[in-house]
């Protein structure tokens, strides 16, 4: 056994810690850029609240709202150009994983030279501007690990940036802020945190950290996912937020496998919501790896509390297949990639995208999927 466990982030969880979001910051700087999406901190309030805090603790700000879903590189470079022009010391991202993940390219882009896809693509460097990160959905976990997705629209490849030092100083986990997510907007950040969890823990690189936090992430989503898009629960709203942080520190351990791998093309090629472009892809790649992982497939059915009582390690993976499909349809949320445009005429294009960019990911997975997997994977999909 050799492995590794590293999460410096100070992270705070519970309703209304938002508002201590400016006690912190003026630990760290004297003057932030918030990055947020284009309207819904507006709408919902959320952007009021952090800066009413940032101003009664006497921390200048500046907004940056040019945040898209499945944000460019080309995004993160303006964000970093202004982030230097008004000289702040300090990034607070705001927002689902496209703001988190934007805040943390532009705190790097910021101070260092060129473009960030350069970064993306392997060059060095190894300093950026203290973050805050507030999530105010309960999906990517970005908030709790040094992963920043981005998609440099020259290539079309859609990659996780990795760095330490774009681990948050601080996190403010509050419950209360996903509770204007739309039903949708739920299930799809719901399910992508769902297979954060399951994928680091089928990864080839879980450890025993990892997969104590991906385990529990598994339970608390299967249970409370079906409650906060249907009902108004507010128990079920923080069960969520806990298990989305949980599983964003396990994929910070211990990656994803190749269901994110598949899916990052559906993003750059269709604009495809993240969670709901993982959604059809989940049946061919679970029945893909069943034959390398029954025996941890076997421990979610048993988290899930399916019947499987008496059962082969086997017939107990198939039932946490199947649930997860049940789980999938019961969301409401797309069973086939066709929903987003992609035809059969595509899939070699997708899966020559993944061959390229999607490396780590394909090699974090049990059975280690070659081209013509990739491309039965899509198909199937279809």
């Amino acid at each position: 056994m050799d492995f590794s466990f590293y999460v410096p982030t100070k992270i705070l969880f519970g309703r209304g810690k938002i508002k201590e979001a400016g006690f912190y910051a003026k630990g760290i700087g004297r003057k932030a850029l918030v990055v947020t999406g284009k309207s819904s901190a507006k709408k919902t309030g959320s952007l009021e609240k952090l800066a009413k805090s940032l101003e009664e603790h006497g921390v200048e700000w500046v907004l940056f709202d040019k945040v898209e879903p499945n944000p460019l590189t080309t995004t993160i470079d303006r964000g970093a150009q202004l982030a230097r022009e008004s000289k702040v010391d300090l990034v607070i991202g705001l927002g689902g994983g496209s703001a988190m993940d934007t805040a943390k390219g532009i705190a790097f882009a910021a101070v260092n030279d060129g473009p960030i896809a350069n970064y993306m693509e392997g060059k060095s460097g190894e300093k950026a501007l203290p973050l805050i990160l507030i999530p105010t959905t309960a999906g990517t976990g970005s908030e709790a690990n040094n992963i920043a997705v981005m998609t440099n629209p020259a290539t079309m490849a859609k990659k996780g940036f990795r760095n330490q030092s774009i681990f948050a100083k601080v996190s403010l986990v509050d419950p209360e802020l996903t509770e204007t997510m739309p039903p949708r907007v739920t299930a799809s950040t719901g399910i992508d945190a769902f297979f954060h969890a399951l994928e680091s823990y089928l990864s080839l690189k879980s450890q025993p950290f990892s997969e104590i936090l991906s385990l529990k992430a598994i339970e608390l989503i299967f249970e409370n996912l079906p409650k906060a898009v249907n009902a108004e629960d507010k128990e079920s709203r923080d069960a969520m937020a806990l298990a989305s942080t949980m599983a964003g520190m396990a994929i910070g351990q211990s990656g994803v496998c190749a269901l994110h791998g598949l899916e990052h093309p559906l993003s750059s090629y269709y604009g495809a919501p993240h969670g709901e472009g993982l959604a059809p892809l989940a049946k061919a790649f679970l029945r893909f790896v069943r034959p390398y992982t029954e025996d941890k497939l076997a421990k979610v059915a048993k988290i899930m509390k399916l019947p499987i009582e008496g059962l082969s390690k086997e017939k107990a993976a198939e039932k946490a297949i199947e649930a997860v499909e049940d789980l999938i349809e019961s969301l409401g949320l797309p069973t086939s990639i066709s929903y987003f445009g992609a035809k059969k005429e595509d899939v070699e294009k997708l899966a020559q995208n993944v061959k390229n960019y999607m490396v780590h990911n394909i090699a974090n997975t049990p059975g280690n999927p070659d081209y013509e997997k990739i491309k039965a994977m899509y198909l199937e999909s279809l």
